[in-house]
């Protein structure tokens, strides 16, 4: 079953961290977690550049003042306004902290007493279980999103602030064999994936696409629910840089990754469209340290991740081929999701007894 889940018209990812509850983004020591929870609407931009250290990049001119390079590992997303100063930031449910004297994660049951000043209003209409709680702060506006009773969100934002419009990005000109460097395509569009969660792969959003690559203004919502033909086109013939491949580190076999909204965008998951049948090119990921397979592919032969000698962590959700193979990876330090049955249990306990660790 491939994983997918859907809010009010829009994808989301059904999975965002590996097992364990870890994250499928390495995070960055050089980031300041307390000076991203003081961060506050009227801060220069250079507050936002210190706090991030190492993971910092200007933002794009034309992303509008998002800087969203820490979403999917801090869950921190910043919003310059026009003069360069912070408009708006959001904390998701990965930012484990007290902002403003909110905890993320607070019980709705707890939060009167722990956050007297939030107002807290009704259930919403339009999504259940969901309520939305406000308070005024000297800079600006917290608004907090709570769903099945727990806080999950915190934005504070200067009701003021004017933005740049965003824009698309400007898009490379496709080109190549579908797929390459990789023979099978929908292997690249994995590891695409993997680019777009580490924000260093940028395509503008699924509409921008659909809109560039059928030269019209496209309305997903009316015209997402078929596979766009001439996106998936574009996708596979993205020309992907040896730079690009190095920075691959983690990647995720799933139906709910984020690539396949920009060529179908209301896909079900049913459909074979995506599935992966040639892993052999892997190896092109050399610093590939951690891959999770929960669908897309019928079964995962072990042996293509050999060549991978930065390979930590591995999870297996589908039958495999040639176990003995890992027995010859030897960054090897986590093992997950194979079955424990008579034809794998000789190499389990040889890579445990190699100071592996098994589950």
């Amino acid at each position: 079953m491939r994983k997918r889940e859907f809010l009010t018209g829009a994808v989301t990812l059904g999975i965002v961290a590996g097992m364990g509850g870890e994250p499928l983004i390495a995070q960055d020591d050089s980031v300041d977690v307390s000076a991203l929870a003081a961060l506050r609407p009227g801060m220069p931009g250079a507050a936002v550049e210190k706090a991030m250290g190492t993971a910092w990049r200007a933002p794009a001119p034309h992303k509008g003042g998002v800087i969203d390079i820490l979403e999917n590992t801090y869950g921190v997303i910043v919003r310059l306004d026009r003069t360069g100063r912070i408009g708006t930031i959001t904390f998701n449910s990965r930012f484990d902290q007290t902002i403003a004297g909110v905890p993320m994660g607070i019980s709705l049951k707890e939060l009167p007493s722990a956050v007297p000043d939030m107002k807290v209003g009704e259930e919403s209409k339009v999504l259940r279980g969901t309520r939305y709680g406000t308070m005024r702060l000297p800079e600006g506006i917290l608004s907090a999103r709570i769903s099945n009773g727990n806080l999950y969100e915190i934005e504070i934002s200067n009701p003021k602030a004017e933005y740049t419009e965003p824009t698309a990005p400007p898009y490379p000109v496709a080109k190549g064999a579908p797929g390459a460097p990789f023979s099978d395509p929908n292997l690249k569009l994995v590891v695409m994936s993997s680019l777009l969660r580490s924000k260093l792969l940028d395509l503008g959003t699924p509409e921008q696409l659909a809109s560039h690559v059928l030269g019209r203004q496209v309305d997903l919502e009316q015209d997402g629910y078929d596979l766009i033909p001439q996106a998936l086109d574009y996708l596979v013939r993205y020309p992907l840089t040896p730079e690009l491949l190095d920075a691959v580190d983690r990647v995720q076999f799933d139906g709910g990754e984020e690539i396949y909204p920009y060529a179908w965008y209301f896909w079900g998951g049913e459909e074979t469209v995506f599935d992966v049948r040639d892993t052999s090119d892997i190896g092109l990921c050399v610093n590939l340290k951690a891959i999770f397979v929960t669908s897309m592919i019928n079964s995962f032969d072990l042996q293509t991740l050999v060549p991978l000698h930065k390979l930590e962590w591995i999870d297996i959700n589908v039958p495999a081929e040639n176990i003995k193979a890992l027995l010859d990876i030897r960054s090897l330090k986590k093992v997950e999701g194979l079955s424990r049955d008579a034809d794998n249990r000789d190499v389990l306990e040889k890579l445990k007894s190699n100071g592996v660790q098994i589950y």
